[in-house]
């Protein structure tokens, strides 16, 4: 297979597989305990690469089951952690935050003691567990005999790829339940420890699998970033998991060609496109990002302002005194507002209909006064029974 194309295969893989299970993170507030299992199966990878070394070499484990171990050891230790975690968080002295802070660190030191021990001729290093390799896992091919099938590092993401799909899809309804409401799930009869157990699980998996492609640190912002900025533009779950999955892509596209143009490394790269994705949405997410957020709070001071106007002049109409324009002052003096903020006001209450302009003078119209009346009578104070008070 053509390295380019192994690389390429290798980052899309690699990136889908995180972004799935990053959805359930995002919405479940994990994103922590993400990071946190990403330092602290650490230990278990160098005992899972040292027991495969020595077992394999005493004749007990097959060549074949050695990647199966290397993950799997480093899972349990992850699911050591959450429950370590969950256990400390039970006891009351200590707030979930305390427990993973203190816990993961200390196990992310232990592996990080070994490796610089070169504990029992362990192929890993400090700069790949924090970073990774992916033009390094493409030129790792698995071979079968004397045939070569590709890179190692695709077929093991490709697997768990294909493990988060199913997962998802089969527990989709559990999944969703026990995220947006655990409470609901348990009268329902679905335990929302065992979903959570089996989720930490996969995504304990799904860390261990990308060490070699994007390392401890790196593998969490493709967990997180792309689910967060699809969180970002979606209304409903399946749209949300469809997005993360786009961005995900786009964004492990993006930072190879980047990685290329710059001459940088790679799987830094992609997270640093990917970050920047995220950031790009928060700014101009129709309706979660700032730019609509700000336009939004806009628009309610101007409607707002709108109301105010057209109460003053129904007040002032009432007393035969019609409020002069604007641009005479008179608004400005009334309600003190500034020059620029009353003619945006004025102009849209004119575009609105809810004003006229008669001869320099500014007047409610009737659907003015339907106006007000609405806000009016929502605004005002209720009795017990629900009806206006004067």
């Amino acid at each position: 297979m053509n390295f380019i194309v192994s690389t390429v295969l290798i980052a899309l893989v690699t990136a889908l597989a995180c972004s799935l299970p990053g959805v359930f993170l995002v919405l479940r507030r994990l994103s922590l305990v993400a990071e946190g299992i990403s330092h602290a199966v650490l230990p278990g990878l160098v005992a899972a690469f040292a027991l495969s070394a020595a077992l394999g070499g005493a004749g007990i484990l097959p060549p074949a089951l050695a990647p199966v171990l290397v993950i799997l050891a480093p899972a349990l230790i992850g699911l050591l952690l959450v429950f370590g975690v969950e256990t400390l968080n039970r006891t009351g002295l200590l707030t979930s935050d305390a427990s993973l802070g203190i816990l993961f660190p200390a196990l992310f030191s232990i592996g990080v003691i070994l490796v610089s021990r070169r504990y029992a001729g362990v192929p890993l290093s400090e700069g790949s567990i924090l970073m990774g390799d992916i033009t390094f896992a493409a030129l790792q091919q698995l071979r079968v005999g004397d045939l070569l099938l590709g890179p190692r590092a695709l077929y093991r993401m490709g697997t768990i790829l294909l493990l988060n799909v199913l997962f998802v899809l089969f527990f989709y309804k559990e999944l969703k339940i026990t995220t947006f409401d655990p409470l609901l799930a348990i009268s329902l009869g679905i335990s929302p420890a065992k979903i959570h157990y089996a989720f930490t699980a996969l995504v304990a998996i799904t860390i261990v699998g990308a060490f070699e492609t994007v390392g401890a640190i790196l593998v969490v912002a493709l967990l997180t970033a792309p689910a967060a900025a699809a969180y970002l533009v979606s209304k409903t779950l399946p749209r949300m998991i469809f997005f993360s999955c786009l961005i995900a892509a786009a964004g492990a596209l993006g930072g190879l060609w980047l990685a290329w143009l710059l001459d940088s490394t790679t799987s830094g790269t992609m997270a640093m496109v990917m970050g920047l994705i995220f950031l790009g949405t928060l700014a101009t997410a129709p309706r979660r990002g700032l730019i609509g957020r700000w336009r939004l709070v806009r628009r309610q001071r101007l409607r707002f302002a709108e109301q105010v106007l057209v109460a003053h002049l129904i007040h002032h109409a009432q007393g035969e005194r019609a409020a002069p324009a604007c641009s005479e002052g008179g608004i400005c003096l009334h309600l003190q507002w500034s020059r620029p903020f009353a003619d945006r006001v004025v102009a849209r209450a004119l575009l609105q209909g809810t004003v006229r302009l008669d001869q320099g003078k500014l007047l409610p119209t009737e659907r003015g006064r339907t106006f007000h009346r609405s806000f009016s009578y929502h605004d005002s104070p209720r009795s017990p029974g629900g009806e206006a008070l004067p």
